[in-house]
């Protein structure tokens, strides 16, 4: 009987410290098996941390290339706004210049046209003037040449009139010429019938020269009295 509980505790205890073998072989796999996966998720985990830490790096790159394309592209933005801002500044002030030329170009036109109306009512008074001054100056010129014409007749009148003067003047002269050649001789005539005597020479010269006198009054005509 003791062989028999001997054995069956021999067995009891077989089975005992197989089940505690089997526990702890499986305890052993389990914890092997807990470790391989412990050292796997970590394996895992740093495997994923290091792809988060890749993608976070790269997420950052792209971000930083993207904040510096942004950043480039706000600025070539910026370059290109202020080129057209300056550009249509530029086109304002160029508006606004054609606009002021546009402008004083008209009031030129005005100007020149106002010039040119005031020239041509100028240069038509001035040739009306001209015209007028041309037909008094005609005028003038017929008046005088009729004055002129009138003056040479006149002269010529005159002139007739003096030649007929100095014709019966001369006339007159010749004829008188004449009466005193008569005279003349018939005074030598007398003279000479005369007698003289030596010592009343000077005495009778003269009163000789007074009978002379007188008888070339008493024979003048009367006009030369």
């Amino acid at each position: 009987m003791n062989k028999v509980i001997t054995a069956v505790v021999i067995i009891l205890a077989l089975l005992v410290g197989g089940y505690f073998g089997y526990q702890a072989h499986e305890t052993k796999k389990e914890k092997e098996l807990l470790e391989q996966r412990v050292a796997q998720e970590k394996a895992d985990n740093e495997r994923a941390a290091a792809e988060a830490r890749q993608r976070s790096e790269a997420a950052a790159e792209a971000a930083r290339l993207a904040d510096v394309k942004a950043k480039q592209e706000a600025e070539a933005n910026q370059r290109e706004i202020a080129r057209l801002r300056a550009e249509q500044a530029a086109a304002e002030t160029a508006r606004r210049n054609a606009e002021e030329q546009v402008r004083a170009a008209a009031v030129e036109r005005e100007r020149l046209t106002r010039e040119k109306e005031q020239a041509i009512g100028e240069a038509r008074r001035i040739a009306e003037q001209r015209e007028r001054e041309a037909l008094a100056a005609e005028e003038a010129r017929k008046a005088t040449l009729e004055k002129l014409a009138a003056a040479e007749a006149a002269r010529r009148e005159a002139a007739d009139r003096e030649a007929a003067r100095f014709a019966a003047l001369q006339a007159q002269q010749e004829l008188e010429r004449q009466q005193a050649q008569a005279t003349v001789a018939k005074a030598r005539v007398e003279y000479e019938s005369r007698a003289i005597y030596n010592t009343d020479y000077k005495r009778r010269s003269h009163y000789n020269l007074a009978i002379d006198m007188k008888n070339a009054d008493a024979d003048a005509p009367a006009g030369n009295k």
